[in-house]
């Protein structure tokens, strides 16, 4: 079984739609801060897209995700980002979610995400909730809710929706740092997580966070084209206006950015390196001076004897007393 919380008019597909509200699509009107009419370990897929941050009890409702997914199962959940003052003033929204989140919904201490995403934990474990143990440190609590134990849900993929201001100005790990350090910056942010009820290997979990995985149908949108699918750096296109927000800009850019062809093919870089010989830089020979030339810059240049000579004029002699106009007063 698949389930969409909280779907409203746009169910996932291939999920049973649940929703408080009757809207197309949706297959069972139920209130998710109720109890759900659904059996235990009966669920494969979760998808919860800007739906937690209406829930009345964030933690019974992840035990409730818990209840009923069965061991391995996936849980793909988007929502609002916290540090975002829009969000903040919200008053619909009853939860605010961040990447801190997830670490309260596991007794595990291992973190299987990016560490640089989480700079500014000052905690040895990664998990924040009570951890279960035993006398040789190992792990060895599976989550309950009947005992009192969180339940397990692992976070193994997380990913953030900048807001386009910021679209080509920073790399991604100046991104990350800024989103971590100060307000709106990210506006969304999307998180995959594991659900775990019995003892599984380290390896096992890291080749389940290496499958490919559902995410919401608009996901795409929200990412930088700049950055999608590119694994080399961004580079900053030039002069061009970095907050580039419409498509027929972008598509203007990327014309007025791409390296010009030749007619074999080759690269402007690949001629300057032929040229220079095997090991020269072709950035170094195209900014380099030419020697022997002293460049004219404005504290460079020297002056002209001539010019000065005929421009220097002859100081004019006073002549009689000096003449001043009468000044009328502003209160005659």
């Amino acid at each position: 079984m698949r389930i969409d919380l909280g779907c409203g008019a746009a169910k996932h597909p291939g999920c049973t739609g649940i929703d408080k509200l009757p809207m197309q699509g949706v297959d069972l009107v139920h209130d998710f801060d109720n109890p759900w009419p659904i059996d235990d370990n009966s669920v494969d897929f979760v998808m919860a897209s800007n739906s937690l941050q209406y829930a009345a009890d964030l933690e019974r409702l992840t035990q409730e995700i818990h209840r009923v997914c069965r061991h391995g199962a996936i849980v793909c959940i988007t929502a609002p980002y916290a540090h975002a003052s829009v969000h903040l003033a919200n008053p619909h929204y009853r939860q605010l979610l961040s990447e801190q989140s997830p670490r309260y919904w596991t007794p595990h201490p291992v973190c299987y995400v990016d560490p640089d995403e989480y700079h500014f934990a000052a905690e040895k474990s990664w998990s924040l909730s009570p951890n279960v143990h035993n006398g040789h440190g190992e792990y060895t609590g599976f989550p309950d809710p009947s005992n009192g134990i969180v339940p397990d849900l692992r976070l193994v993929r997380l990913e953030f929706f900048y807001f386009p201001q910021y679209e080509g100005l920073y790399e991604p790990h100046e991104l990350s740092l800024l989103r971590q350090s100060q307000m709106n910056v990210a506006h969304h942010f999307m998180m995959h997580l594991i659900v775990i009820k019995q003892p599984i290997p380290e390896d096992e979990v890291l080749w389940l966070a290496a499958q490919p995985m559902e995410e919401p149908a608009y996901a795409a949108s929200l990412r930088f084209p700049l950055f999608s699918g590119k694994d080399e750096p961004f580079l900053y296109p030039g002069p061009l206006n970095p907050l580039l927000t419409t498509g027929s800009e972008r598509e203007v850019a990327g014309r007025l950015t791409a390296e010009p062809q030749a007619a074999d093919g080759s690269s402007r870089d690949e001629e300057l390196t032929n040229n220079q010989g095997a090991g020269a830089s072709p950035l170094r020979a195209a900014t380099e001076p030419i020697r022997g030339k002293r460049p004219i810059g404005k504290g460079n240049r020297r002056p002209n004897k001539k010019s000065i000579s005929s421009t220097k004029r002859p100081l004019k002699q006073a002549s009689g007393k000096r003449r001043t106009k009468p000044t009328k007063s502003r209160y005659n």
